[in-house]
């Protein structure tokens, strides 16, 4: 198939998807709506902010773009990976088949930041020909937006559970992150206030009190740069410096299961979420999860027997889930034996890549 797709190319989940489908021997192209930050060999890529930026306008005129490219280059299917940006530009184009993945916050959340972007999420999903989301809730909020309830699927981005599996921590690394020999607390998420890191910071003195030699790791990527210093001000407040550890970007990609094993627990408290890979990944590696109590993460996790769920904004009840996390040995050996389980039956990235192959073959088929 000569598959064209819209998205964000600075994405791990992007990169994942597409590069499966290029080296399955497809033809692929990527259409980039936002700027181009790593170089990408593997898959030709267009960046549409080569051709043409500026706030607001440049929409129309990617769009007018987009119709000449596609008319050129043939594509048997349009897929766009998100609503916003990549779905307008999609939808715009007036190409058919067309696939629409939602990513989350943007129909989660945008939508209801203004009546123009909800009318747009109307058009984009009313234009589908299919729609993918990883989980029941972000479909049925997409059926709620337009989308034709006979056209979802669920499609999980998967974890590649030839990495990401149980195993030994590496000792070279807790010695080269300074961690100690206390518990570890990994938060996988990135630095966005969405991801109420304020939160699990202040957690931690709590817990400390029950066990003190407890370090949080926190991972530094898509950083929102004015909440990050927040963060730094109340880790200094909170005479927190020796306990949070900021680790970078980390390469090659499938070196973070070794993060993940580092953890005695892994931590995401988000206002909002659909399912986050970060979670799968670490229920892979066997390490126990506690996560928000949003509707999506309940697709995925009873509270107590595969995982802990918390409110999203509150620190007294998350310090008290860690606690009980690190210091119930029972629980938390249950909880390393279930998770590999989950995934491997319900999240295996090479078998949600094939399911995605065969609705893009019966999208063909039906057109």
């Amino acid at each position: 198939m000569r598959l064209c797709f819209i998205s964000n190319p600075n994405s791990t989940h992007t990169r994942r998807w597409v590069t499966w489908f290029a080296r399955r021997g497809h033809t692929v192209c990527l259409v980039a709506d936002v700027p181009l930050q790593e170089p990408w060999s593997e898959v030709p890529i267009i960046d549409l902010s080569k051709i043409f930026y500026a706030p607001i306008v440049r929409f129309p005129i990617w769009a007018i773009w987009l119709r000449r490219f596609l008319h050129q280059w043939r594509p048997d299917i349009l897929h766009a990976h998100r609503v916003n940006s990549a779905g307008w530009l999609a939808a715009a184009s007036g190409f058919h088949p067309l696939v629409i993945t939602p990513w989350g916050t943007d129909l989660y959340q945008l939508p209801q930041h203004s009546r123009t972007i909800r009318w747009l999420a109307y058009y984009v999903l009313r234009h589908a020909d299919l729609v993918t989301a990883d989980a029941q809730d972000l479909l049925q909020t997409a059926s709620h937006y337009g989308a034709n309830p006979g056209c979802l699927h669920l499609v999980q981005w998967g974890v590649d559970i030839s990495h990401f599996h149980p195993g030994p921590a590496k000792a070279s690394l807790r010695t080269e992150f300074g961690l100690g020999a206390g518990p570890v607390i990994l938060s996988p998420r990135a630095v966005n206030q969405i991801y109420n890191l304020d939160i699990i910071i202040k957690a931690l003195p709590e817990v400390m009190t029950t066990l003190p030699g407890a370090m949080l790791i926190l991972r530094d990527y898509n950083t929102d740069l004015a909440y990050k210093r927040r963060l730094e001000e109340l880790i200094i407040k909170l005479d927190l410096t020796k306990a949070v550890h900021w680790i970078g970007r980390v390469d090659p990609y499938e070196r973070v299961a070794d993060i993940y094993r580092l953890a005695d627990v892994v931590v995401s408290v988000p206002t909002s979420d659909s399912t986050p890979v970060s979670i799968l990944e670490a229920l892979a590696c066997g390490i126990p999860v506690i996560v928000s109590d949003l509707p999506a993460l309940h697709e995925w996790l009873t509270p107590g027997e595969s995982g802990l769920m918390v409110s999203q904004r509150d620190s007294h009840e998350l310090a008290t889930a860690l606690c009980q996390m690190l210091t119930n040995i029972e629980l938390a050996d249950r909880l390393r034996r279930i998770g590999p389980t989950i995934i491997e039956t319900r999240a295996n990235h090479q078998l949600e890549m094939e399911k995605m192959e065969e609705l893009y073959q019966t999208l063909l088929d039906n057109n």
